[in-house]
């Protein structure tokens, strides 16, 4: 959410390894401190986002301009044994079923954008 409200006040937020960086106008610089105070959360979204977004980029060329849309996988040549995820073979979390987080939120991502 901080992180959010900071990139719509038009500050551009990275991670360089464990480093945050922020960059933005000056007079957002209290916001910057913000999220500076929770440098390890912020970090680990930064993580998040990039572990969804490169789902976003496999599967997005998967939708066909017409019909029906196929189920749509991180990783289609990875065999999945049990306890990985079926589109994208990492292991999943306890509270996981077939679908890791971010290929759900990916999937989703997807699909949204679709007319």
């Amino acid at each position: 959410m901080l992180l959010r409200q900071a990139r719509r006040a038009g500050l551009q937020v990275t991670a360089n390894g464990d480093t945050l960086v922020v960059e933005g106008p000056r007079r957002l610089e209290w916001v910057a401190r913000t999220l500076l105070a929770e440098k390890p959360r912020i970090l680990q979204a930064l993580a998040d986002e990039h572990e969804v977004s490169w789902r976003i980029d496999a599967m997005r060329p998967r939708v066909p301009a017409k019909g029906a849309i196929p189920l749509l996988l991180a990783r289609p040549d990875v065999r999945s044994p049990v306890g990985t995820c079926w589109s994208c073979g990492d292991r999943l979390g306890t509270d996981e079923r077939y679908r890791c987080r971010p290929c759900v939120e990916a999937a989703v991502a997807v699909l949204e954008t679709i007319g």
